[in-house]
C-alpha cells in the first residue's frame, strides 16, 4: 500500500478538517468542495455516533485518472467517484468532471455523490460481510439524503427528476448492468431512502449500520429484508411491502 502523496506527486494539498490533494490548477474547485466534505463528515459522525474515518480526498484530473489508487488493476470508469482503502490513508477519489451517466443533474448532484462515498468510508471503518447489492447501496444513499436534510439542501427537484419506473425493482436487478441501468438502480435506492427518512426518521440508519456491523455470516435476501425492516421499526415490514420500487 502506497502513500497517497507518492501516487500523484505533482498534486497540491489543501489543508483542513478533510485534506484535499488536488490537480495543479484545481485549487478553486478543491476549495469549493470544502463545505460539502466538512458538513458530510460532521453530520455522518453525529448520525452514526462514530468518530470520522482517517481519510484523504483526491480531486483527480481526467489525464491522471488511471494513476489514482484503487482496488484491483483496472481503473474505475472515468468520472465516477469512489472510496478506496488501497492507499495510506484511505482515499475518496473525486473526478474534476462527473461522468454524464450520473443523473439527474441538479444542484444536489455533486454533494450527494460526495456524501454517498463519505458514507461508504464510515461503513468500512469496520469489516462488513457480503450483502445483496441493494442493501449495500441503500445505506449510503439514505445517509446522503439525511445529510442533505441536515445541511438544508433542497432535494425536491432532484428527487422529482429521478426515474421512478425504470422497469425493475431494487431487488430484481441481477447481473451485469450498463451505466444507465446502474444509475437508475441507484436512483431507485435514493428514492427509497428518502421515503424511509420521511416515514421513520433518521434513527433507523444508525440501527441498520450497527446491525450490519454485527453480522458474521453472508447476508442473503431474506436476512437483508429482515435487517432493514427491524431497523425501520414498527410497521417497517408492511411499509416495505407497499413500496413499488422495492
Amino acid at each position: 500500500m502506497r502513500e497517497v502523496a507518492t501516487l500523484l506527486p505533482a498534486y497540491e494539498r489543501l489543508g483542513g478538517a478533510v485534506p484535499v490533494l488536488h490537480a495543479p490548477g484545481a485549487a478553486v474547485q478543491a476549495e469549493g468542495l470544502r463545505t460539502s466534505l466538512e458538513s458530510g463528515v460532521e453530520f455522518l459522525s453525529e448520525m452514526l455516533a462514530e468518530e470520522p474515518p482517517e481519510l484523504m480526498v483526491l480531486l483527480v484530473a481526467d489525464e491522471d485518472w488511471d494513476e489514482a489508487p484503487r482496488e484491483g488493476e483496472r481503473p474505475y470508469p472515468p468520472g465516477l467517484p469512489y472510496f478506496t482503502r488501497a492507499s495510506d490513508p484511505p482515499a475518496l477519489v473525486l473526478p474534476r468532471r462527473l461522468s454524464p451517466a450520473i443523473r439527474p443533474r441538479t444542484e444536489a448532484t455533486l454533494p450527494l455523490a460526495i456524501w454517498h462515498e463519505l458514507a461508504h468510508a464510515f461503513l468500512l471503518k469496520r469489516e462488513m460481510v457480503r450483502t445483496p447489492a441493494w442493501l449495500r447501496e441503500l445505506v449510503p444513499q439514505a445517509l446522503s439524503v439525511a445529510v442533505a436534510k441536515r445541511a438544508g439542501l433542497p432535494m425536491e427537484e432532484h428527487l422529482s427528476e429521478a426515474d421512478r419506473e425504470p422497469g425493475f425493482t431494487v431487488r430484481s436487478l441481477r447481473g451485469h448492468a450498463d451505466a444507465g441501468t446502474q444509475m437508475a438502480f441507484q436512483n431507485l435506492l435514493l428514492l427509497l431512502g428518502a421515503a424511509a427518512l420521511d416515514e421513520f426518521g433518521e434513527g433507523f440508519l444508525r440501527r441498520l449500520v450497527r446491525a450490519l456491523w454485527e453480522e458474521t455470516d453472508i447476508v442473503n435476501e431474506e436476512r437483508a429484508e429482515e435487517l432493514l425492516a427491524d431497523a425501520l421499526g414498527p410497521g417497517g415490514r408492511e411499509w416495505l411491502a407497499s413500496r413499488p420500487g422495492f
